[in-house]
C-alpha cells in the first residue's frame, strides 16, 4: 500500500472515530415516568406524587413541588426517597380539592452530577390533557457554565500532560524531556484548578451550599475527584524537582487513576452497562492523554532540538500517537453510537446544541488528525533532512486545535445528548366519546367530541338502530346543550350528514366547565326520538402564570396553544366591590382584536355570567362584588381573525 493510500484509509477510519472526541454525554436523570402520569384525570387526590427518573435522583438535592392553579404550594413535606426504588421520588401532597396542579421538579444525578428539570400537569375531577408545563413538558438541563467549561479543559488538560509525561515521555523520548520542570508544576496547577473550578460551579448551578453539596452522594464524586487530582498534582510538583524513572512512572499512574475517578463521576456511570461503560471511557481518555498530552512534549523536543539526534525518538512517538488515536477512535465510536441512539441519529445531529456542537468539533478533529497523518506520512521521515521546521509549525497548530477539541468537550460534557435531548413528539388528546339510548331503547346515539376540551370541538354523531347496530335513516339531528343549575347557558347545535352515514358540526357549545346535559333530537318522517347523553368537557390546554406585587393586584398570564395569551386581574382583588380586567395577545405580544368575549364566574355559591363591557379592541372590564372565597373565571372569547381562545383561572379572596 502507498502512503497516499495508507493516508487515505487512515483519514477514513479516523473520521469514523471521530464521535469518540465528544466526551461521550449520558441522558442525565430525565423523568421516565411519573404517578400521577401527565395528563391524568383522577377522581379522587392522590397522597403522593411519586416520579421516576433514567438515573439514579440524589434525595438531597432533589426539589418537588406541587402548585395549584393560582401558582400556590400545595404539597406537605419535601421529596422523599423511596425505600427499594433507588430511580424514585415521592412528594407526599395530603388531600387535594378539585382542580388541575402542575408538578415542578429539580434533581441532581448521583451517577454524573447534572442538574435538570422539569413539570407535568395532573387534575382531580379536572382534565388537564394537551395543557402545557412551564418547562414545556420536557426535561431540561441548565447550560454549561463558563466556569464548568473552563474547568473541565483545565482539568483535561493538566492530566493528559501528566499522563503523557510518565507515558509517552518514557517511550518515546527515554524520559529526555525539555522544560520538565515548569511545564509539569504548570500542567499540575492547571489540572487542580480545573476540579476545583468544576466543583464550585457544580455549587453554583445545584444552588446549595458547597458542604451540603460535598455531604450529598451526587457531591460525593466531586470529593474524590478533588482527592485524586490532587494526589496526581503533588506527585507531578514532586517529579518536577526530582527526575528519575520512578517518579514519572508515579505522575502517570495518578493521572490514570484521577482519570478513572472522572470517569465513574461522568456521564458512562450511568449508562445500563456502567462498569463496560466507565471501562471504555477511561480507555478512551488514557488514549486521547497519550495522543493529545504527547503533543505538547513533542513540541518541546522538536523546539529545542537543533540537529538530527531525536529523529528516531520523534518516529517512536508518531507510532505511539497512533496507538492512542486509534483507542480514541474504537473506544469512542462504541460508546458515542450507543449514547447518540444509533447511526440514524446522525441524520439529525444539527436537531439540537449537543448534536451542533458535536459537529464543530469534528470539523476542528479533522483537521487535527489531518495534520498528524501528514505530519506521520511526510514530515517525521524527513526530520533529520528537512522537516524539523515544517514539524514545528504543525505541531504548534495541532496543539491550537487540540485546546479547542479539549474546550468543546468541556461543553459537550455538560449537554444532554442528541438521543435524550429531542422534544417527546406530543400525542393527541383521546376525544370524548359518550354513548346513549332513547327511554324506549329504538335508537342508539355515539357522540364523539374531539378535542373533548372547553371551548370549540367537532361533534360527530354515530345514529344506529339499538338492535340491528345498523345507521338509522335521519332527516335532521341536533344537539341541544344545558348545563345543571345554569338557565342563562346553553344553545342547540345542528349537524350535517356525512358521506360515512354519520352527523357532524364545529361549535363552542361546551363554553364553561361542568357536566353538560346532551340532548340528542334524531328527527325522520315517521317521527322524532330523543337520547340523553352527559358530557363533561377537559380543562382546555394552558399554561399560567402568576405576578404579584405589593399593593398591586394578582395578574393572570395565561398561554394558550399557538402562544396566544389571555392577561386577567380582579382589581383590587379584595371582597367588595371589583372589577375583572380581561385582555387578549397574540404570539407576539400585541393586543389582540376580539369580536366576542364571554365570562362566567363561579363564586363560592353559584354560577354567574358577567356583562363584560369593551374597553378596547381585545380588553373587556366587568364590575362584581367579591364575597370571601374560591372563585374560578371560566373565559371563552372569539378573535376577530377567527382565533378562538378558551381559558380560565382560580382566585380565592380572603374575608
Amino acid at each position: 500500500m502507498s502512503a497516499r493510500s495508507r493516508l487515505f484509509v487512515v483519514l477514513a477510519v479516523a473520521a469514523v472515530g471521530l464521535v469518540a472526541l465528544a466526551g461521550v454525554a449520558g441522558a442525565h436523570a430525565s423523568l421516565s415516568s411519573s404517578d400521577p402520569a401527565d395528563g391524568a384525570l383522577l377522581q379522587s387526590s392522590p397522597s403522593q406524587v411519586a416520579l421516576t427518573f433514567t438515573e439514579r435522583p440524589d434525595p438531597s438535592l432533589t426539589i418537588v413541588h406541587v402548585l395549584d392553579s393560582s401558582g400556590a404550594q400545595v404539597e406537605s413535606g419535601p421529596a422523599q426517597p423511596v425505600p427499594g426504588q433507588p430511580f424514585q421520588i415521592r412528594e407526599p401532597v395530603g388531600t387535594l380539592p378539585k382542580g388541575v396542579y402542575t408538578v415542578t421538579w429539580r434533581t441532581v444525578s448521583e451517577a454524573d452530577g447534572h442538574v435538570t428539570a422539569g413539570a407535568f400537569s395532573f387534575g382531580v375531577g379536572v382534565s388537564p390533557v394537551g395543557a402545557p408545563a412551564p418547562s414545556g413538558g420536557v426535561t431540561q438541563t441548565p447550560s454549561p457554565s463558563p466556569l464548568s467549561v473552563a474547568g473541565k479543559w483545565g482539568l483535561y488538560v493538566g492530566l493528559s500532560v501528566l499522563l503523557a509525561f510518565g507515558s509517552t515521555g518514557l517511550v518515546a523520548f527515554g524520559g529526555r524531556l525539555p522544560r520538565t520542570r515548569s511545564v509539569l508544576i504548570g500542567a499540575s496547577v492547571l489540572a487542580a484548578a480545573g476540579a476545583v473550578a468544576m466543583t464550585v460551579a457544580e455549587r453554583s448551578v445545584v444552588g446549595v451550599p458547597l458542604g451540603t453539596l460535598l455531604r450529598s452522594s451526587a457531591g460525593g464524586k466531586f470529593v474524590w475527584l478533588l482527592i485524586a487530582v490532587g494526589v496526581a498534582a503533588a506527585l507531578g510538583i514532586v517529579a518536577a524537582f526530582r527526575g528519575g524513572r520512578t517518579p514519572s512512572i508515579l505522575v502517570a499512574v495518578g493521572a490514570a487513576a484521577a482519570l478513572l475517578v472522572r470517569a465513574l463521576g461522568g456521564h458512562a456511570s450511568g449508562a445500563g452497562l456502567a462498569a463496560f461503560n466507565v471501562g471504555l471511557q477511561w480507555i478512551h481518555l488514557l488514549g486521547v492523554g497519550v495522543w493529545i498530552g504527547g503533543l505538547v512534549w513533542l513540541a518541546l523536543v522538536i523546539r529545542s532540538d537543533s540537529g538530527a539526534e531525536r529523529g528516531g525518538e520523534v518516529r517512536t512517538f508518531s507510532l505511539l500517537a497512533g496507538v492512542g488515536l486509534g483507542t480514541v477512535a474504537i473506544t469512542g465510536t462504541l460508546r458515542a453510537v450507543d449514547v447518540l441512539g444509533g447511526w440514524g441519529a446522525l441524520l439529525h445531529v444539527f436537531s439540537t446544541s449537543y448534536g451542533t456542537t458535536l459537529a464543530i468539533k469534528v470539523s476542528l478533529a479533522v483537521v487535527l488528525i489531518g495534520l498528524g497523518t501528514f505530519n506521520h506520512y511526510v514530515n517525521v521521515p524527513r526530520y533529520a533532512s528537512s522537516g524539523r521546521a515544517i514539524l514545528r509549525r504543525l505541531a504548534g497548530a495541532e496543539l491550537v486545535l487540540a485546546a479547542g477539541v479539549f474546550a468543546l468537550t468541556g461543553v459537550l460534557t455538560g449537554l444532554p445528548p442528541a438521543s435524550g435531548a429531542r422534544a417527546p413528539v406530543a400525542q393527541a388528546a383521546k376525544p370524548l366519546v359518550v354513548t346513549g339510548s332513547d327511554f324506549a331503547t329504538t335508537t342508539r346515539v355515539r357522540l364523539q367530541v374531539t378535542p373533548g376540551t372547553i371551548g370549540p370541538n367537532r361533534f360527530v354523531a354515530d345514529v344506529t338502530d339499538y338492535d340491528s347496530g345498523q345507521q338509522v335513516d335521519a332527516d335532521h339531528v341536533s344537539l341541544t346543550f344545558s348545563l345543571p343549575g345554569q338557565p342563562d347557558v346553553g344553545s342547540t347545535l345542528a349537524l350535517k350528514h356525512q358521506a360515512d352515514g354519520t352527523w357532524a358540526a364545529q361549535g363552542t357549545a361546551l363554553a364553561i366547565e361542568g357536566s353538560w346535559n346532551v340532548l340528542a333530537l334524531v328527527e325522520n318522517a315517521s317521527g322524532s326520538t330523543q337520547v340523553s347523553l352527559t358530557l363533561t368537557p377537559r380543562a382546555p390546554p394552558q399554561q399560567i402564570g402568576v405576578s404579584r406585587a405589593a399593593g398591586q393586584p394578582d395578574l393572570y398570564t395565561i398561554t394558550l396553544a399557538g402562544g396566544l395569551q389571555i392577561q386577567a386581574y380582579v382589581d383590587p382583588g379584595t371582597p367588595g366591590t371589583n372589577q375583572l380586567h380581561v385582555t387578549a395577545f397574540d404570539a407576539s405580544g400585541n393586543e389582540l382584536p376580539l369580536g366576542s368575549i364571554s365570562v362566567h364566574a363561579e363564586t363560592p355559591s353559584s354560577t354567574n355570567m358577567l356583562d363584560m363591557q369593551r374597553f378596547s379592541a381585545g380588553h373587556f372590564v366587568a364590575n362584581l362584588d367579591i364575597v370571601p372565597g374560591p372563585w374560578r373565571f371560566m373565559i371563552s372569547a372569539t378573535a376577530k381573525d377567527g382565533s378562538i381562545l378558551t381559558a380560565s383561572f382560580q382566585q380565592t379572596f380572603g374575608g
